[in-house]
Parts: structure tokens; C-alpha cells; sequence
């Protein structure tokens, strides 16, 4: 077998579809095809399962797939060792789409310095998936907030810590005490609009904290938007139409006032993780952690 047709492979049991990985990978569907069938008749087993039109990994493929990203894995680190900084090496980072703006760019940046010739892709997805990309091998990095499974064999490292703050823009009627850095009670916080996300957009939260951390159970917003795009949710907050609360890593950059709030003494943090998957095997990988 070559290491062109456990990449192909693996593209297409990612995608679990050959027209999906031709798209992402700009090879054929046929090329693709045809290594996927080589490798079946090399090895005298069907990776893969015919579900109405779907495709879906057999038990071989699944095993199959475990062991390909470990050869792609230690490939790419012995060009990198041998060639030096020098050598080529497409990495892939998972984490939820929050965490890739500011955690992903740096670890990227980080990368970059050592590896001038790396090249990314970015998966956003959620924070529990980035960790099973992770453990099967098609991300070689992932970003979290949730707690990590030992169950995975996974190693982490904690990038930063993170602390919710409530946010408003320019527009908004609260901005201007903001900005004097005066204090604004809790009760006249919930008497404007707040926006909320539908889903976990903002990692992983408490137990009786709502999606975006904020305690509902004790201090009742009126949420008038809610959004599954971070985006949207964004834009609402710079416009002055709602208020939020967020991650004070994601407002950084952007025109909005933190507000200091009384009568309020819960507030949500979370740990920003950086995992991988046998890290000390890879030498690239390994100086990250």
C-alpha cells in the first residue's frame, strides 16, 4: 500500500462519502475510488458498507483507518525530522468555531515560526467532536473547554483560562456608563434585551448555568434573539440591539464595553485546552506540549 492511498482513504472515511473528500481533497472521485479499492483488494476486506446511498466504515475500515493516521502521522513527522523545517506537513486543528479565531490562530502562528512550509485546515465543530477527531486521527490537533475522557489516551495542555463578562455596543443604552466605568445593578441590566446562542457556540458552560453561562436560574434575562451562528450573535451585540455574555477572549478586538454588574455573584470561567494524541511521538507535535 502508499501513503497516497491511506491519505485517500482516510479522506473519504471522513467524509464517509467519495464526492465530499474529492470536493476537499481536489482529487477525483474516481482516483479516490480506485485507491479505496486497491486497498480492499490488497488486504482481501471491504472497508466500507453500502447504506442506501450513503457509504459507512465496516469494522475493517474502521481498524484500518486507526492505524493509516498513525502511518500518515509518523510519515509526515520523519519528513520533518529528516528534511528539517524545510519538509511540507498539512495540519489539522479541531475545536469549536469561538476557539479557532483566538487559540487556533496562535497555536497556528506558533507552528508557522518552526514550520515555515505548514499548511492548515480548520475544522469548527463542537467541543466533544474536536476530541473524537482527535482520537481517530483526523485532526492532529484539537482545542476544548470541556473536560477530557482519560478513557481517549489523549494529553493535554491548558492554554488559557477564560471568564465571561457581559458586553454591550456602542449604540446600546448601557455603553456610555460602561465606558465610565461606573456600576450597573443587576436589575437594570435585565430590563434591556439580551442575545443568547441555541446551542453550546461558547464551549462547555456549568450545570445550572443557560448555554452562554449565565445563571437563568437565579436572574431571569429577557432574551429576545437567539442565534446558532456566533456571527449573528456578534453583530447583534456591536449594533447596540442586545446584550451579551461572553467570553472576554472573544471581545478583545472588537467595539464593545464590558460592563461591571452588582448583585450578581455567579460568573462562568472555563480552562481552554490543547489536546492531541500521543504528542511525544511526533517531534513537531511533542514542542507544543
Amino acid at each position: 500500500m502508499e501513503i497516497f492511498e491511506l491519505r485517500y482513504f482516510l479522506s473519504v472515511a471522513r467524509f464517509e462519502s467519495v464526492h465530499q473528500a474529492s470536493e476537499h481533497t481536489n482529487v477525483s472521485p474516481a482516483a479516490l475510488s480506485k485507491a479505496v479499492t486497491r486497498l480492499e483488494q490488497e488486504l482481501s476486506v471491504k472497508l466500507f458498507s453500502r447504506e442506501g446511498r450513503n457509504i459507512r466504515l465496516t469494522d475493517h475500515g474502521l481498524a484500518l483507518q486507526r492505524r493509516a493516521s498513525e502511518i500518515v502521522r509518523l510519515e509526515e513527522s520523519t519528513r520533518i525530522e529528516v528534511g528539517g523545517t524545510q519538509g511540507k506537513i498539512h495540519i489539522v486543528i479541531a475545536a469549536p468555531e469561538i476557539l479557532l479565531g483566538k487559540f487556533g490562530l496562535t497555536v497556528s502562528l506558533d507552528i508557522k515560526k518552526r514550520l515555515p512550509r505548514a499548511s492548515f485546515e480548520y475544522i469548527a465543530t463542537t467541543d466533544e467532536l474536536s476530541l473524537d477527531f482527535v482520537a481517530r486521527g483526523d485532526a492532529q490537533i484539537g482545542i476544548t473547554t470541556c473536560d477530557v475522557p482519560p478513557t481517549l489516551g489523549l494529553t493535554t495542555r491548558v492554554l488559557g483560562d477564560a471568564t465571561f463578562q457581559t458586553f454591550v455596543g456602542f449604540s446600546h443604552p448601557l455603553y456610555a456608563p460602561g465606558q465610565a466605568k461606573k456600576i450597573v445593578p443587576v436589575e437594570d441590566l435585565l430590563k434591556y434585551p439580551f442575545v443568547s446562542p441555541t446551542h453550546a457556540l461558547l464551549g462547555q458552560v456549568g450545570a445550572k448555568q443557560s448555554l452562554d453561562g449565565w445563571r437563568d436560574d437565579r436572574f431571569p434575562r429577557k432574551i429576545d434573539y437567539r442565534t446558532s451562528s456566533l456571527k449573528t450573535l456578534e453583530e447583534f451585540v456591536v449594533s447596540g440591539a442586545a446584550v451579551a455574555y461572553l467570553p472576554d477572549y472573544f471581545c478583545e478586538n472588537k467595539a464593545l464595553q464590558t460592563l461591571k454588574i452588582s448583585g450578581c455573584p455567579y460568573a462562568c470561567t472555563q480552562k481552554v485546552r490543547l489536546v492531541a494524541k500521543n504528542p511525544r511521538d511526533v517531534g513537531w507535535l511533542n514542542r507544543l506540549f
